[in-house]
């Protein structure tokens, strides 16, 4: 696979790092939608390397952790970790990185969802623990990730799920909450599904999305508002 000096070039700008392989970097801003194949017809895209960097990522986090709440139990440690590697942060810090300018794919102008951004950082961080080692890739992920772009002080006061949240309220309160999701036929493409939440029989939110968690997490984040509630 040839690698242009520009290319490199802006990849080492984009995610502040000298690369040396520069095929492995490469590869992880190849999305499967190109079909690229080598010489021994062997698929690339990024898919392997984002599979290696959730698993690094887990493990820096985790460690991370466990040196800075010395004291806490394995239950909170848990809950922290889930919060900062959920699919929706990690698609927001790799939004905020700008790394789909840098990615080869089929078509631009096709809509390929929140997650492409979380998968692509992901295959970053698998790259450079092939490229580099552990060390260094853990240093990368907290300094360059954690320090910038996850409020560690406010971050138990993060919301995970917003439907957990007002189901875990509706059990405390012996209130009654129903989910009622099904399959949007409306023209808009971008609009998949439509959630309706009932309390005591109640309508009490609605919400539309492309798929049918968001469409739950939206319903359920007016709903709380409307509740007046707290989380």
């Amino acid at each position: 696979m040839v690698i242009s000096e520009d290319f490199s070039n802006r990849i080492q700008k984009k995610i502040g790092v000298k690369i040396s392989n520069k095929n492995i970097f490469k590869e992880a801003f190849t999305h499967s939608s190109t079909n690229i194949k080598d010489d021994k017809g062997k698929i690339i895209n990024f898919e392997r390397l984002e599979f290696l960097g959730d698993a690094i990522l887990n493990s820096i986090i985790a460690e991370y952790l466990y040196l800075l709440y010395p004291e806490a139990k394995e239950g909170f440690l848990t809950k922290m970790r889930a919060k900062i590697v959920s699919r929706s942060n990690l698609n927001n810090i790799g939004k905020e990185m700008g790394l789909l300018e840098l990615v080869q794919i089929s078509n631009h102008h096709k809509n390929f969802g929140d997650d492409i951004h979380g998968n692509l950082l992901e295959s970053v961080i698998g790259a450079i623990f092939i490229d580099q080692d552990y060390k260094k890739t853990k240093d990368y992920v907290v300094n360059k990730i954690i320090t910038k772009y996850v409020d560690i002080k406010n971050l138990n006061s993060f919301i995970l799920s917003y439907k957990a949240f007002l189901i875990e309220w509706g059990q405390k309160e012996k209130k009654e909450i129903k989910f009622f999701t099904k399959e949007d036929g409306g023209l808009s493409p971008e609009i998949k599904y439509c959630c309706q939440i009932f309390l005591e029989k109640n309508l009490l939110a609605k919400s539309k999305a492309h798929s049918k968690k968001k469409a739950e997490e939206k319903a359920s984040r007016i709903a709380i508002r409307i509740l007046k509630l707290n989380p």
